[in-house]
């Protein structure tokens, strides 16, 4: 750590680079500057598929999440509709356990898991409403290191706490030194006036064994006094006969510690039993009548989350495994899959009925199956194509089908509703030859519109027959082609005098060097997108 203009921070190799995520699989990465092209460039999304109602409501995404989270945030429909827009993010990130990072020295690897987290996080936070909050899911490795990261990007004010997730309770006899039993979840606002949720809590009613008329639960208590203060001298009027159904009059009696039978006392007074005889229980065993009271379970109560999260409470690591065993029996469980009532608990702190939840290490989907049966919107983002064909995209169709009955289905009512349409981000539109970067041929064909627009930040028009991009008034023209000066002529005829005109083009006309239009801007692609990137 260092102190920097009488700042406490964290300091890494390579903090004030980003980190190029090649190979997620063989854990190849490469550092590169904030404004590369690699790191600004907007992906688009390519719909894979829809699947129940309302589906534009909650999104699945495939690919890397720092693309995903690019083009959440930059692409004019999801701009709109995400930035500033998020109540809760919820992220179980990949460990740093090591293997991840197996082309890196010791000296290294934090620092590359550093980078990668930060950089998503400061995406995130712009999707982020400001009465929302990220809850991040770590263990010892890098929680220390990085609740310092989320400080920078929060400020310290905006820490809300440490909750400890007991997932697993038993005693690991093979542990070097301690056994772990938790994981930490870090919760921050983005603002310092977010307001929790509070928990309803549901009496235990174990041992509320009974029920009244009215199908409230009591368990029994005998009438009769016990333990210290119990003998008729310590309350003598306490003690009276009253009569058992069958007419016989019972009175309080018990036995001392020598066996011998004494005279005791009631709980009750002679005025009480008579108000509330008819709430009496009465039970007959070898020795005759007993009365008992009835006690009352508690009402559900609100109370503020607390701290520590047992596992009776929330669910421990193999409560979610053997909830996706349950969905898929015959697919190997994806690893360390957190139960559901986990989520439910931080899902129902954190948010309301209609905001939107956002995952982007979505794993095996439970953050979006449980949103989804509390009625939360959400987008869900996972880099790997495989874990998402095989659990996410299926759970959840179970979900929203009302076939998964397991996790919390029974405890909300859950029958099914809903839907989402599946992503996946697009490959680049850049390639590399000779060292110089060109446009790739997923570019063209129709999408180069689009992706000129979305690069250089306008609002996409696909109606319009000339003009594919607005910002202010300024229009924007591509052109898939080369650009002629008959063609600048008729694209400024086709519009408002009072207007500017923006031209991208695959080539230009080099005639067109010697003009100076006063009202118009003309570029080559991509050369002009890179030198957008490098002013943002």
């Amino acid at each position: 750590m260092v102190q920097n203009n009488g700042k406490l921070e964290l300091n890494w190799v390579n903090k004030d680079k980003t980190l190029i995520v090649k190979d997620y699989d063989k854990g190849q990465y490469e550092w590169v500057d904030p404004n590369d092209y690699r790191v600004s460039e907007v992906r688009l999304f390519k719909e894979i598929g829809k699947f129940g109602e309302n589906s534009s409501d909650n999104l699945i995404i495939c690919g890397d999440s720092l693309n995903a989270l690019t083009s959440l945030s930059k692409i004019p429909e999801y701009r709109k509709k995400y930035v500033n827009k998020i109540k809760l993010i919820y992220i179980d990130p990949p460990f740093n356990t090591g293997q991840m990072f197996a082309n890196y020295d010791d000296q290294l690897e934090h620092s590359v898991w550093l980078t990668m987290m930060r950089d998503r996080v400061l995406k995130a936070y712009e999707l982020l409403s400001d009465d929302g909050s990220l809850w991040v899911h770590l263990d010892d490795t890098e929680l220390y290191h990085f609740k310092l990261v989320l400080d920078e990007i929060f400020g310290k004010e905006n820490f809300v706490a440490s909750v400890l997730w007991e997932n697993k309770p038993g005693i690991a006899m093979d542990a070097k030194q301690f056994s772990t039993s938790h994981n930490t979840i870090l919760v921050y606002s983005k603002n310092s006036g977010w307001k929790q949720n509070y928990l309803k809590i549901e009496p235990n009613l174990r041992e509320f064994k009974y029920q009244d008329e009215q199908g409230r639960y009591y368990k029994r208590v005998m009438l009769q006094k016990w333990g210290a203060n119990s003998a008729r001298a310590d309350r003598p009027n306490m003690f009276y006969p009253i009569t058992a159904p069958d007419g016989e009059e019972i009175y309080p009696m018990r036995r001392t510690a020598r066996g011998v039978e004494d005279e005791g006392c009631w709980r009750w007074g002679v005025l009480s039993y008579e108000e509330n005889k008819d709430k009496i229980d009465w039970v007959k065993n070898k020795e005759g009548w007993k009365p008992y009271t009835r006690q009352y379970a508690e009402k559900s109560e609100l109370r503020p989350p607390h701290t520590w999260w047992n596992h009776d409470e929330v669910g421990q690591s193999s409560t979610g495994t053997k909830e996706i065993q349950k969905l898929f029996p015959d697919i190997k469980p994806f690893s360390t899959p957190k139960p559901e009532k986990l989520l439910q608990r931080i899902i129902q702190i954190a948010t309301n009925e209609g905001d939107i939840v956002l995952d982007y290490f979505a794993g095996s989907g439970t953050t979006a199956a449980v949103a989804q049966k509390l009625r939360r919107k959400w987008i869900i983002v996972e880099n790997n194509e495989e874990t998402i064909n095989n659990f996410a995209v299926p759970r959840i169709k179970k979900v929203i089908s009302g076939e998964d009955k397991g996790g919390i289905s029974g405890g909300v009512n859950w029958t099914g509703s809903g839907g989402f349409t599946y992503f996946q981000v697009e490959k680049s539109m850049f390639e590399v030859h000779s060292g110089i970067i060109c446009l790739a041929e997923n570019a063209l064909n129709g999408k180069l519109a689009k992706l000129v627009a979305t690069q250089l930040e306008y609002d996409y028009q696909p109606d319009n027959e000339h003009f594919c991009g607005r910002k202010g008034d300024v229009l924007l023209a591509v052109v898939e082609g080369m650009l002629t000066e008959g063609l600048v002529n008729f694209l400024l005829n086709s519009m408002d005098k009072n207007k500017f005109l923006e031209i991208a083009a695959l080539s230009v006309d080099p005639e067109l060097e010697s003009k100076n239009y006063n009202n118009v801007k003309i570029g080559k692609v991509p050369n002009n997108i890179l030198r957008h990137y490098a002013r943002i």
